[in-house]
């Protein structure tokens, strides 16, 4: 009789071990970032962005495309000779993380005439394409907004 008590237990305990597993997958996809997320947290730190779609020819990582931006920044020295930064969402951070991977071997050996600087947070990779290597103007405005994504 003991035995025939513990059993529906057990299934019950396995049923609630499940449910709590599955309810932590929910919690991991909910901290996804989207582009809105990242474009509001960047245009706070009153940078300019502005859309410029897909064009030319940008670097596909793990079949995701940038969606590509524009900066007017009122520090900018080149007003005619903009900065770009290419934002790529992907699915997850498990994504992201082999994207950037994919971008390190692609530029690998390159020659740039501007610079890629990569920041990265949840699923969220963004190539700032600075026109000088030594002192990019953007990197702390960067930081601060990807700091203030939850």
């Amino acid at each position: 009789m003991v035995i025939s008590k513990i059993k529906p237990l057990v299934f019950i305990l396995i049923c609630l071990f499940a449910l709590v597993g599955c309810s932590e997958d929910i919690k991991k996809e909910e901290n996804i970032l989207t582009l809105d997320d990242v474009v509001t947290a960047l245009e706070s730190q009153k940078l300019n962005l502005v859309s410029f779609g897909i064009t030319g020819y940008p670097m596909k990582l793990k079949d995701v495309i940038p969606e590509v931006y524009s900066i007017g920044v009122q520090a900018a020295e080149e007003p005619d000779n903009p900065e770009f930064i290419h934002f790529y969402i992907f699915n997850s951070e498990k994504d992201r993380m082999k994207g950037t991977k994919e971008f390190n071997r692609h530029i690998e050996g390159a020659h740039f005439t501007t610079f890629p600087f990569l920041y990265e947070k949840e699923n969220v990779l963004i190539v700032y394409w600075s026109n000088t290597r030594e002192n990019p103007l953007l990197t702390t405005p960067i930081e601060t907004a990807l700091e203030q994504l939850k």
